[in-house]
């Protein structure tokens, strides 16, 4: 991949930003991040479009969860591309923390996030 770094210290700064207000459970602030017709994809659930569709995605997530908070651990930037490669914590309602790896590909143009595909396996911190 030219031009890429997989250095974490090189993170840019709209990317610590937005994964604070991801771990501060801020809808609204985390959704300003997408610009208006932007794409998701959280693990294997249907791709949404939009603010709207990307709201209620977020608002399931964060009302689901006590906290998230992120860990990057690795970052490959390749122009308006960046793989993100990170350890969640999630506090799940049951008391349980639980950490679990994720990949997500960010789409990143014009100061907004075009497209996010965050690839996890959530199940371990699903409802039994």
């Amino acid at each position: 991949m030219t031009g890429a770094t997989s250095r974490v210290a090189d993170a840019p700064t709209w990317l610590t930003d937005f994964f604070a207000k991801v771990d501060a459970l801020d809808t609204e602030a985390v959704l300003a991040g997408f610009a208006p017709e932007a794409t998701m994809r959280y693990g294997s659930g249907d791709p949404t479009a939009g603010h709207d569709a990307i709201r209620a995605v977020l608002i399931a997530l964060f009302t689901h969860y006590r906290r998230i908070e992120h860990e990057f651990l690795n970052l490959w930037i390749c122009e308006s591309t960046l793989l993100l490669e990170v350890a969640v914590t999630y506090g799940c309602p049951d008391g349980r923390d639980v950490t679990i790896p994720a990949l997500t590909i960010i789409e990143h143009r014009d100061g907004l996030i075009d497209a996010m595909r965050i690839f996890i396996d959530p199940t371990s911190v699903q409802p039994g």
